[in-house]
């Protein structure tokens, strides 16, 4: 799975504002589907490898994978 693109989400809505700053991205998959999620973990850049690194309350997790 590859980064598409990312931003860093500062003004959160209120029920992530304790979360915030964090890094949201959209991964392209192996099937060249793509889809939204957080990252845990060092920032991620576009083009950056990822791999999914867990699921919660249905938010997809991902992190650079080890090469």
């Amino acid at each position: 799975m590859i980064v598409y693109t990312e931003t860093v989400v500062h003004l959160a809505p209120p029920a992530f504002a304790d979360d915030a700053p964090y890094q949201v991205v959209i991964v392209t998959r192996e099937d060249n589907t793509r889809v939204t999620g957080r990252v845990e973990g060092e920032r991620l850049q576009i083009g950056d490898e990822v791999v999914e690194a867990a699921v919660q309350d249905g938010i997809p997790y991902f992190r650079k994978a080890c090469r």
